[in-house]
């Protein structure tokens, strides 16, 4: 099945649901002032980066984990109708994304190696690719192609990142900001209870977008992803390792798309 689904194909599920760079996502902690929703005192896990990517189509990935939870994490970006999410396989680890996504010349971090399961088979491919033991960068990478990337080079605002879905909503049509969407939070208590997994993808049609994802640990939720869309731009995030209880939240806003499920 095709990954994206057409904006006409969108529209049709409008009627069924019930409402359903560089680094151009800005991170909260960066932005000067608080906003709707995000208070001083809310508990954020430190986010360790092990790896940024530029592609020549302007999607820039960071790798990363969590310094208390654990929790890895695959951050995509890039801008509405330049290009599209390049990673969306669930079913690969984060090594294995990393794998498909960078060429041999580009180093594989050291940290990546413990991301797999005990017990998983090693992907053949690490017998020809050079082991870093800190932060990788690259940039100017080709845009990868093969069956775990992207088919698709242009999002619009009624694309959606995934075909199967926990929750979809949509901006306006003809004009996005013909929709408003509330404050919004979406429970993995509402989809099966613990998850290994969360996947969010958030698109910014022209007005304000923060996405927030989080972890439950001793009875408290912990925030992990924090990030400012700009405009006409997109998000999509994988978080995760182990069953644990998530969330993710969205901030009241006119047009933009919201998109995620939880797996695992």
């Amino acid at each position: 099945m095709a990954r994206v689904l057409s904006g006409r194909a969108l529209l049709a599920v409008l009627v069924v649901l019930p409402t359903l760079t560089a680094w151009t996502a800005t991170p909260a902690s960066a932005a000067g002032q608080s906003s709707p929703g995000v208070y001083d005192d809310e508990p954020v896990d430190r986010d360790i980066e092990v790896a940024r990517l530029g592609y020549q189509n302007g999607v820039r990935v960071v790798f990363s984990r969590d310094e208390v939870s654990g929790d890895w994490g695959l951050r995509q970006d890039g801008e509405m109708g330049r290009n599209a999410p390049l990673a969306y396989d669930e079913k690969q680890s984060m090594l294995q994304a990393y794998l498909t996504l960078t060429p041999r010349t580009v180093p594989v971090p050291r940290a990546l190696l413990s991301e797999p399961p005990a017990g998983t088979p090693t992907p053949p491919e690490l017998a020809y690719r050079t082991i870093a033991a800190t932060l990788v960068v690259a940039d100017n990478l080709a845009v990868p192609t093969s069956s775990a990337m992207s088919a698709t080079a242009v999002m619009s605002c009624w694309d959606l990142y995934w075909n199967s879905y926990n929750w979809a909503e949509l901006p306006g049509y003809p004009n996005p900001s013909s929709v408003w969407h509330p404050t919004k939070t979406y429970y993995s208590s509402d989809f099966g209870g613990m998850k290994m997994y969360s996947y969010s993808y958030l698109a910014n049609c022209g007005g304000y977008a923060r996405h927030r994802i989080y972890y439950k640990s001793a009875g408290d939720y912990y925030k992990h992803h924090d990030y400012e869309v700009a405009s006409f731009h997109w998000q999509a995030v994988k978080k995760g390792s182990v069953h644990r209880y998530r969330k993710v939240l969205y901030d009241g806003t006119w047009g933009d798309t919201r998109n995620g499920k939880y797996t695992g």
